[in-house]
């Protein structure tokens, strides 16, 4: 009951909808409650009594009720189903915007196809429930106590009589909605686990294909489908276990009616016309009772939906804005990192980590996979929050700054690409949405996109599929990063963000952001030691520690572990190229290239 109570308050903006709604249903059911009585003086004083004249009357008053009745039906429908779907309308709203601020741990530890559920199953669940359920709770709830008051005054042995089931009737239908509501539950869950198996799937269909895994995805699927099949059978079990029972009980107040009704008008002690209009009567008491199991097959599915719901509705965000954030004029981007841990799941991903990076130095972060460099930068923007340490940007704790203006001034290349399904310019403009068409141009030229992009068959108006399908890697990769530089950024992240590319593009994209890069503090996640080379300071981390730290050349006298990367490195390139060219003999100047390869490593290393 809690949820409904949450359901109704949550939709009481729309009250006054509502209001219309109901008057027009008791509008609607006051004329139902009118016919059997006309129906009574129809037998009574029509049929019986002899007086033909006012039978005009009796029927112009029933056409005028019908009349009445029709647009009271008319305008009771639409006025719920206005006030469900604006009800709706500000769920979903409300739901989105909500997810919207939620932290990465959040998605961490949710999966898409359940959200999406919610976003739709679960959320449509909740609108039928108040497009149909409510009215029909309404107006059983108004029949029920409206017919048994009539009954009650017409005659008390024989309502008494015909009313003497419905204690049972209520029996069974709170034991129905006892064992109904798990089950629901249990169906959505499985629901959401059926949306996860497609989204998922659908998503890596590519990946499905390389590595011909159709058979193996039909058979999970299969398996997940039947497990929602058979839910729902059990649920239509349950069904068909109670409903056919409250039917039969329900159908037996009408025997009681003919046999204890039929006795009184032989005996002269009710009128014919009176038994009539107590059926009437009665059978708008017995489809409320009828109707009940239906009622809460209803309401138990707006419950386990709107659980779900509000689950995610109730999810707190763990980044949690200053009361009075911090938002000053200027922002210079000076990074400092003071003993700075981080752990994720009771894991310790990052320890003590200690440096400073003025604004408008270039600070490179290279490590194994697993060592924790993109924590780093997640920490930077505050997709997380440290575990202990102290994060200041401009000297001020980034926890008192002001969320929306600090991930503003800090531009993000992701290692994972992600493009929208819009033209290649709407992509671009993504990072700033008010920039104009030579901006998008400048910023694609930065990101040596601006060639393959016009060879394009609309150019900049070319609409690319989801995930950016159409693109090689490469140029995904260098849209992301025209993205992110028409952002103007005073940070700026670079995540591994030209390993996509080809060492040619590579150089062109370097050569383009040392223009862009300066004024900016930029950080550069990379494992090649040629995207790393002209840092101001170079962080060596393992294990979520800094075990090695100073610029190219500081970090080669050493002859520590970036001096072993930088051998390995060449050294694999000069294997590469020497079979190349064992390959070319025929090439006259394969001596010279060598020669001028190896006295390049040699001033490299």
């Amino acid at each position: 009951m809690d949820i409904l109570v949450r359901i109704f308050r949550y939709s009481s903006r729309h009250k006054d909808k509502l209001i219309f709604a109901v008057i027009m249903l008791i509008l609607h059911i006051t004329i139902n409650l009118i016919a059997p009585h006309i129906s009574r003086i129809i037998v009574d004083d029509v049929v019986q009594g002899g007086r033909q004249n006012i039978l005009p009357v009796v029927l112009a008053v029933l056409l005028l009720a019908s009349l009445t009745k029709s647009i009271a039906m008319y305008l009771r429908g639409i006025s719920f189903e206005r006030y469900s779907q604006n009800c709706l309308y500000d769920l979903r709203n409300d739901m989105y915007t909500h997810l919207q601020h939620l932290p990465f741990s959040f998605y961490d530890n949710n999966r898409i196809g359940e959200l999406m559920s919610r976003m739709t199953g679960d959320l449509e669940g909740i609108r039928v429930f108040l497009a149909a359920g409510i009215p029909i709770l309404l107006e059983n709830l108004i029949y029920f106590f409206g017919t048994s008051i009539i009954l009650l005054a017409m005659n008390v042995k024989l309502a008494i009589a015909t009313l003497i089931i419905t204690p049972l009737i209520a029996y069974f239908a709170y034991k129905f909605n006892r064992t109904i509501k798990p089950r629901f539950s249990e169906i959505r869950e499985q629901q959401a686990v059926l949306n996860t198996a497609a989204q998922e799937n659908i998503s890596g269909v590519r990946v499905v294909k390389a590595f011909a895994r159709e058979d193996y995805e039909i058979e999970k699927f299969d398996r997940e489908n039947q497990k929602n099949r058979d839910l729902n059978i059990g649920a239509g079990k349950v069904w068909a276990d109670y409903f056919p029972l409250m039917d039969f009980l329900s159908s037996g107040c009408l025997v009681i009616l003919i046999w204890v009704g039929g006795s009184m008008v032989g005996s002269g002690a009710l009128s014919l016309g009176t038994v009539v209009a107590f059926n009437g009567y009665l059978w708008m008491l017995i489809m409320p009772m009828r109707m009940l199991g239906w009622i809460i097959n209803m309401m138990a599915q707006a419950v386990t939906s709107g659980q779900r719901v509000f689950n995610v509705l109730d999810t707190g965000s763990t980044i949690k804005e200053s009361e009075d954030p911090y938002d000053p004029e200027e922002f210079r981007g000076e990074v400092t990192f003071r003993d700075v841990s981080f752990k994720y799941r009771e894991q310790l991903i990052l320890s003590d980590l200690n440096f400073h990076a003025p604004a408008g130095s270039t600070i490179a972060i290279m490590g194994a996979t697993g060592s924790g460099k993109t924590s780093i930068i997640n920490l930077i923007e505050r997709f997380y929050d440290r575990s202990s340490g102290t994060i200041l940007i401009d000297g001020v704790d980034i926890k008192k700054w002001k969320l929306r203006r600090l991930h503003s001034e800090i531009g993000i290349i992701m290692q994972e690409t992600f493009l929208f399904s819009d033209t290649i310019e709407g992509n671009i403009l993504y990072g700033k949405t008010d920039a104009t068409r030579d901006e998008v141009i400048r910023a694609a030229q930065m990101a040596d996109a601006h060639d393959f992009i016009m060879e394009m068959p609309m150019g900049y108006d070319t609409i690319i599929g989801e995930r950016g399908m159409g693109l090689s890697g490469g140029q995904k990769q260098r849209i992301a990063i025209a993205r992110a530089l028409i952002k103007n950024p005073r940070i700026l992240i670079m995540d591994d963000c030209t390993s996509a590319v080809d060492m040619e593009t590579e150089h062109k994209i370097q050569q383009a952001l040392k223009e862009v890069q300066k004024g900016r503090t930029t950080f550069i996640i990379a494992h090649r030691v040629s995207s790393v080379r002209n840092a101001d300071e170079i962080l060596i981390l393992d294990n979520g520690r800094i075990v090695e730290r100073g610029n190219h050349e500081q970090l080669m006298a050493l002859k520590g572990r970036y001096y072993e990367m930088v051998r390995q490195q060449y050294k694999d390139m000069d294997i590469i190229l020497q079979n190349e060219l064992k390959e070319d003999e025929t090439s006259q100047d394969s001596n010279e290239l060598m020669e001028e390869i190896s006295n390049l490593a040699e001033k490299v290393i």
